[in-house]
């Protein structure tokens, strides 16, 4: 372990970390939820619960505020003081939000400390980019390099996709999320789809059209059992924003019927994410642990 290098890692508030069920050090670059008439800091000023108990009494589609280089800075020099030469920040994924292409040399180019910076495309977004940030502590902690920690993380990012229905495909078109054709999204909207998240462009594409609600939580689960099989290793997670019954009963699912899940949390969705994708989303996280050089252990908060 080199001595004269520490690295601290960062994540804007789209990565969950807040919510997450296992202990971490990163630091969070917070976003802004923009309403009509207030700007809410995320995590701050609002959580979770409260935001979907208002979104569940509005038409209002709320937007957000990609985090500031002021937001980004301040964590930086947080760093700075605690000795880091190096900070990694995980941004949401590129194909969701374009912040984070530039702001490794917007930063470097306006700090004021020695600590440099390094932007990371997590291609993903809620607690799969957790997941992912967290690998980066845990590799940081081991003594690797920068340019190995990204390399690692790259390959965690290739193995990570997301699987998941929302309440209503208004958010997503409002906020142009969803990458289809305007025809298609039409036709989305009468049927319950199950859209995915992940490599190889980190945009939310149509998947599946399912009809109802219970056949689209079967077809999740059994989407989340065939990209495990063959592995040795696979890290789940189901993510909601209100629908926490359910998310305890798919979890439950996968730790009876799924052999190689090393582990099965549940985790909230944050404002963030939340105002683009709206209340009573359900989905799965599927993370291939087999391609990582070490062990992907968490320890429970």
């Amino acid at each position: 372990m080199n001595k004269f290098i520490k690295i601290g890692i960062t994540a804007d508030s789209s990565s969950g970390v807040e919510y997450a069920p296992f202990k971490n050090n990163v630091k969070i670059t917070r976003t802004y939820i923009n309403f009509p008439d207030k700007k809410l800091l995320d995590g701050v000023d609002i959580k979770a619960q409260e935001f979907y108990e208002i979104l569940e009494t509005t038409d209002v589609i709320p937007s957000t505020s990609a985090p500031t280089a002021g937001e980004i800075l301040k964590r930086l020099e947080e760093w700075n003081k605690e000795g880091a030469t190096d900070v990694i920040h995980f941004a949401i994924s590129s194909g969701l939000s374009t912040y984070g292409l530039n702001i490794e040399n917007i930063i470097n180019e306006t700090k004021t400390v020695d600590t440099a910076f390094h932007a990371f495309d997590s291609g993903t977004s809620c607690i799969a980019q957790g997941y992912n940030a967290k690998y980066a502590e845990m590799l940081a902690e081991k003594g690797y390099s920068v340019e190995e920690i990204l390399d690692e993380c790259t390959k965690f990012r290739d193995n990570s996709v997301i699987y998941f229905m929302v309440g209503n495909l208004k958010y997503l078109v409002k906020n142009g999320r969803l990458s289809a054709a305007s025809g298609a999204i039409g036709s989305l909207m009468q049927i319950k789809p199950i859209l995915r998240l992940g490599p190889p462009d980190g945009l939310i594409v149509p998947f599946k059209k399912i009809r109802t609600n219970k056949k689209a939580i079967e077809k999740m689960f059994e989407l989340a059992h065939t990209d495990g099989r063959g592995h040795k290793k696979v890290l789940y997670a189901v993510i909601h924003s209100d629908r926490l019954e359910e998310a305890k009963t798919l979890q439950k699912r996968i730790q009876d019927n799924i052999h190689n899940a090393v582990r099965v949390d549940v985790s909230d969705i944050t404002p963030t994410i939340g105002a683009h994708i709206g209340p009573h989303l359900l989905g799965v996280v599927v993370v291939n642990l087999d391609v990582l050089k070490e062990d992907f252990v968490l320890e429970d908060k």
